[in-house]
Protein backbone atom coordinates (compact mmCIF):
# COMPACT_ATOMS: atom_id res chain seq x y z
CA UNK A 1 0.00 0.00 0.00
CA UNK A 2 1.66 3.22 -0.85
CA UNK A 3 2.18 6.33 1.35
CA UNK A 4 -0.83 8.61 -0.37
CA UNK A 5 -3.10 5.22 0.07
CA UNK A 6 -1.75 5.35 3.66
CA UNK A 7 -2.44 9.22 4.38
CA UNK A 8 -6.26 8.37 2.77
CA UNK A 9 -6.75 5.05 5.38
CA UNK A 10 -5.34 7.22 7.68
CA UNK A 11 -7.83 9.74 7.72
CA UNK A 12 -11.20 7.93 6.95
CA UNK A 13 -10.75 5.47 9.72
CA UNK A 14 -9.81 7.58 12.73
CA UNK A 15 -5.92 8.81 12.21
CA UNK A 16 -4.86 11.78 14.15
CA UNK A 17 -6.16 14.59 11.97
CA UNK A 18 -8.71 16.51 13.50
CA UNK A 19 -11.09 16.75 10.50
CA UNK A 20 -11.70 12.81 10.68
CA UNK A 21 -13.99 13.36 13.88
CA UNK A 22 -17.47 13.51 13.25
CA UNK A 23 -18.52 16.10 15.85
CA UNK A 24 -16.43 18.30 13.24
CA UNK A 25 -18.55 17.55 10.53
CA UNK A 26 -21.23 20.40 11.05
CA UNK A 27 -18.30 23.17 10.83
CA UNK A 28 -18.08 24.70 7.99
CA UNK A 29 -14.08 23.32 7.68
CA UNK A 30 -15.26 19.89 8.92
CA UNK A 31 -18.01 20.53 5.75
CA UNK A 32 -14.94 21.21 3.50
CA UNK A 33 -12.20 18.17 4.78
CA UNK A 34 -15.77 15.75 4.31
CA UNK A 35 -15.76 17.06 0.79
CA UNK A 36 -11.44 16.51 0.42
CA UNK A 37 -11.89 13.48 1.79
CA UNK A 38 -14.61 12.22 -1.12
CA UNK A 39 -12.70 13.32 -3.48
CA UNK A 40 -9.41 11.69 -2.28
CA UNK A 41 -11.36 8.42 -2.22
CA UNK A 42 -11.97 8.49 -5.44
CA UNK A 43 -8.86 9.48 -6.44
CA UNK A 44 -7.68 6.62 -5.14
CA UNK A 45 -9.98 4.29 -6.28
CA UNK A 46 -11.49 3.64 -2.41
CA UNK A 47 -14.86 5.07 -2.89
CA UNK A 48 -16.03 2.19 -5.18
CA UNK A 49 -14.02 -0.33 -3.59
CA UNK A 50 -16.36 -3.55 -3.17
CA UNK A 51 -16.44 -4.87 0.45
CA UNK A 52 -16.84 -8.50 -1.12
CA UNK A 53 -13.96 -7.73 -2.98
CA UNK A 54 -11.56 -6.69 0.03
CA UNK A 55 -9.72 -9.46 2.33
CA UNK A 56 -9.79 -8.91 5.68
CA UNK A 57 -8.17 -9.99 9.20
CA UNK A 58 -10.08 -10.94 12.04
CA UNK A 59 -8.03 -9.79 15.18
CA UNK A 60 -8.07 -10.09 18.76
CA UNK A 61 -5.79 -9.74 21.50
CA UNK A 62 -6.01 -10.80 25.56
CA UNK A 63 -3.73 -8.53 28.24
CA UNK A 64 -3.08 -8.42 31.84
CA UNK A 65 -6.24 -5.52 32.02
CA UNK A 66 -8.01 -2.90 30.14
CA UNK A 67 -5.28 -0.14 30.48
CA UNK A 68 -2.36 -0.09 27.14
CA UNK A 69 -0.65 2.01 29.58
CA UNK A 70 -0.10 -0.04 32.63
CA UNK A 71 -1.25 -3.26 31.63
CA UNK A 72 0.49 -5.70 28.80
CA UNK A 73 -0.62 -7.89 26.49
CA UNK A 74 -0.19 -11.43 26.71
CA UNK A 75 -1.65 -12.91 23.91
CA UNK A 76 -2.73 -11.61 19.90
CA UNK A 77 -4.41 -13.56 16.75
CA UNK A 78 -5.39 -12.98 13.44
CA UNK A 79 -7.51 -14.96 10.81
CA UNK A 80 -7.74 -14.02 7.15
CA UNK A 81 -11.06 -13.66 5.80
CA UNK A 82 -12.15 -13.00 2.10
CA UNK A 83 -15.60 -13.56 0.72
CA UNK A 84 -15.94 -17.71 -0.50
CA UNK A 85 -12.98 -18.48 2.18
CA UNK A 86 -14.64 -20.12 5.01
CA UNK A 87 -12.87 -18.77 8.20
CA UNK A 88 -11.84 -21.98 9.81
CA UNK A 89 -9.96 -23.27 6.82
CA UNK A 90 -8.06 -19.50 6.25
CA UNK A 91 -4.85 -18.41 7.33
CA UNK A 92 -4.41 -17.06 10.77
CA UNK A 93 -1.75 -15.84 12.74
CA UNK A 94 -1.77 -16.74 16.80
CA UNK A 95 0.90 -16.23 19.45
CA UNK A 96 1.68 -15.99 22.83
CA UNK A 97 3.79 -12.81 24.62
CA UNK A 98 6.26 -13.08 26.67
CA UNK A 99 5.58 -11.13 30.01
CA UNK A 100 8.36 -8.06 30.90
CA UNK A 101 10.29 -8.77 34.06
CA UNK A 102 8.38 -7.94 37.93
CA UNK A 103 4.89 -8.46 35.92
CA UNK A 104 2.30 -10.85 36.88
CA UNK A 105 -0.94 -12.22 35.38
CA UNK A 106 -3.65 -11.79 37.67
CA UNK A 107 -5.28 -14.68 38.94
CA UNK A 108 -9.18 -13.23 37.29
CA UNK A 109 -7.28 -13.22 33.79
CA UNK A 110 -5.46 -16.54 34.33
CA UNK A 111 -8.93 -18.26 34.95
CA UNK A 112 -10.85 -16.42 32.25
CA UNK A 113 -8.27 -17.19 29.08
CA UNK A 114 -6.19 -19.83 30.71
CA UNK A 115 -3.10 -17.83 29.84
CA UNK A 116 -0.71 -18.55 32.67
CA UNK A 117 2.85 -17.64 33.40
CA UNK A 118 3.74 -21.28 32.62
CA UNK A 119 2.47 -21.00 28.89
CA UNK A 120 4.16 -18.03 28.50
CA UNK A 121 7.39 -19.90 29.29
CA UNK A 122 9.66 -19.11 25.97
CA UNK A 123 6.93 -17.23 24.21
CA UNK A 124 8.49 -14.26 22.13
CA UNK A 125 8.77 -11.04 23.09
CA UNK A 126 6.17 -8.16 22.01
CA UNK A 127 9.14 -7.01 19.41
CA UNK A 128 9.30 -9.69 17.78
CA UNK A 129 5.49 -10.43 17.93
CA UNK A 130 4.34 -7.26 16.95
CA UNK A 131 7.06 -7.58 14.01
CA UNK A 132 5.65 -10.61 12.63
CA UNK A 133 1.85 -9.40 13.09
CA UNK A 134 2.45 -6.54 11.03
CA UNK A 135 3.75 -8.33 7.89
CA UNK A 136 0.93 -11.31 8.58
CA UNK A 137 -1.38 -7.92 8.36
CA UNK A 138 -0.28 -6.54 5.07
CA UNK A 139 -2.65 -3.89 3.36
CA UNK A 140 -5.96 -6.16 4.59
CA UNK A 141 -8.82 -4.12 6.01
CA UNK A 142 -9.07 -5.28 10.41
CA UNK A 143 -11.91 -6.68 11.81
CA UNK A 144 -12.29 -6.43 15.98
CA UNK A 145 -15.18 -6.01 18.14
CA UNK A 146 -14.46 -3.46 21.06
CA UNK A 147 -11.87 -2.64 18.55
CA UNK A 148 -10.81 0.43 20.45
CA UNK A 149 -9.66 -1.93 23.02
CA UNK A 150 -7.56 -4.27 20.62
CA UNK A 151 -6.29 -1.27 18.75
CA UNK A 152 -5.15 0.54 21.55
CA UNK A 153 -2.85 -2.16 22.70
CA UNK A 154 -1.19 -3.17 19.48
CA UNK A 155 -0.66 0.35 19.09
CA UNK A 156 0.58 1.07 22.30
CA UNK A 157 3.01 -2.07 21.78
CA UNK A 158 4.36 -0.68 18.24
CA UNK A 159 4.78 2.67 19.49
CA UNK A 160 7.16 1.33 22.18
CA UNK A 161 8.87 -0.80 20.32
CA UNK A 162 9.34 0.28 16.93
CA UNK A 163 7.64 3.52 17.17
CA UNK A 164 5.24 2.95 14.50
CA UNK A 165 1.32 2.89 14.42
CA UNK A 166 -1.14 0.73 12.03
CA UNK A 167 -2.71 2.58 9.96
CA UNK A 168 -5.02 0.32 8.24
CA UNK A 169 -8.72 0.26 8.65
CA UNK A 170 -10.90 -0.83 10.96
CA UNK A 171 -14.54 -2.04 11.14
CA UNK A 172 -15.81 -2.90 14.71
CA UNK A 173 -18.48 -5.60 14.25
CA UNK A 174 -20.49 -4.21 17.48
CA UNK A 175 -20.53 -0.51 15.78
CA UNK A 176 -22.11 -2.56 12.29
CA UNK A 177 -24.47 -4.25 14.89
CA UNK A 178 -25.46 -1.32 16.23
CA UNK A 179 -26.66 -0.09 12.71
CA UNK A 180 -28.29 -3.31 11.21
CA UNK A 181 -30.08 -4.28 14.25
CA UNK A 182 -30.36 -0.53 16.31
CA UNK A 183 -29.41 -2.30 19.54
CA UNK A 184 -29.99 0.44 22.19
CA UNK A 185 -26.34 -0.33 23.61
CA UNK A 186 -22.78 -2.20 22.54
CA UNK A 187 -23.45 -5.78 22.12
CA UNK A 188 -21.51 -8.12 23.76
CA UNK A 189 -19.65 -10.50 21.40
CA UNK A 190 -21.73 -13.88 22.89
CA UNK A 191 -24.63 -11.63 22.32
CA UNK A 192 -23.72 -11.76 18.37
CA UNK A 193 -22.57 -15.62 18.40
CA UNK A 194 -26.37 -15.88 19.70
CA UNK A 195 -27.92 -13.57 17.04
CA UNK A 196 -25.99 -14.92 14.28
CA UNK A 197 -26.15 -18.72 15.59
CA UNK A 198 -22.64 -19.61 15.36
CA UNK A 199 -21.24 -21.90 18.32
CA UNK A 200 -18.99 -20.47 20.87
CA UNK A 201 -15.36 -22.17 20.61
CA UNK A 202 -12.22 -21.43 22.69
CA UNK A 203 -14.22 -18.05 23.98
CA UNK A 204 -11.81 -15.59 25.90
CA UNK A 205 -8.55 -17.02 23.76
CA UNK A 206 -6.87 -14.46 21.03
CA UNK A 207 -7.67 -16.94 18.44
CA UNK A 208 -10.44 -18.77 19.00
CA UNK A 209 -12.55 -14.60 19.34
CA UNK A 210 -10.45 -14.00 16.13
CA UNK A 211 -12.12 -16.97 14.24
CA UNK A 212 -15.38 -15.88 16.15
CA UNK A 213 -15.41 -12.25 14.89
CA UNK A 214 -14.42 -13.71 11.45
CA UNK A 215 -17.35 -15.51 11.20
CA UNK A 216 -19.61 -12.64 12.58
CA UNK A 217 -18.20 -10.21 10.06
CA UNK A 218 -19.32 -12.72 7.35
CA UNK A 219 -22.66 -12.65 8.28
CA UNK A 220 -22.71 -8.84 8.68
CA UNK A 221 -20.99 -8.48 5.37
CA UNK A 222 -23.96 -10.32 3.59
CA UNK A 223 -26.52 -8.17 5.42
CA UNK A 224 -24.77 -4.94 4.35
CA UNK A 225 -24.83 -5.86 0.74
CA UNK A 226 -28.49 -6.81 0.93
CA UNK A 227 -29.07 -3.35 2.49
CA UNK A 228 -27.28 -2.01 -0.65
CA UNK A 229 -24.04 -1.13 1.40
CA UNK A 230 -21.72 -2.63 -0.87
CA UNK A 231 -18.95 -0.27 -1.05
CA UNK A 232 -16.22 0.50 1.28
CA UNK A 233 -17.49 4.77 0.22
CA UNK A 234 -21.11 3.39 1.03
CA UNK A 235 -20.25 1.94 3.92
CA UNK A 236 -18.04 4.81 5.12
CA UNK A 237 -20.73 7.78 4.33
CA UNK A 238 -23.58 4.90 6.48
CA UNK A 239 -21.23 4.96 9.33
CA UNK A 240 -20.22 8.41 9.65
CA UNK A 241 -23.83 9.20 9.92
CA UNK A 242 -24.66 6.41 12.30
CA UNK A 243 -21.91 7.59 14.44
CA UNK A 244 -23.27 11.10 14.34
CA UNK A 245 -26.44 10.67 15.00
CA UNK A 246 -24.93 9.08 18.66
CA UNK A 247 -23.42 12.16 19.39
CA UNK A 248 -26.44 14.73 19.05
Amino acid sequence: MGFERIRVWRHLFGGGNSYSRVDQLETWQGQAELRNMIHAMHEHGLFEQKLMDLSYVAIDTESTGFSPRDDVLLAVAGVVYSEGTESQNAENFSSFIKLPPGVSIPPVVQELTGITPERLAGAPTLEDVLQQLVVFLDDRVLIAHHAGHDMAFLNAGLRKTWGVELTSPVIDTGEVALYLHHFKKYPALDVLLQLYDITSSDRHTALGDALMTARIWQKQLRLLVEAKIDTLGAFWETFMRERQKRLN
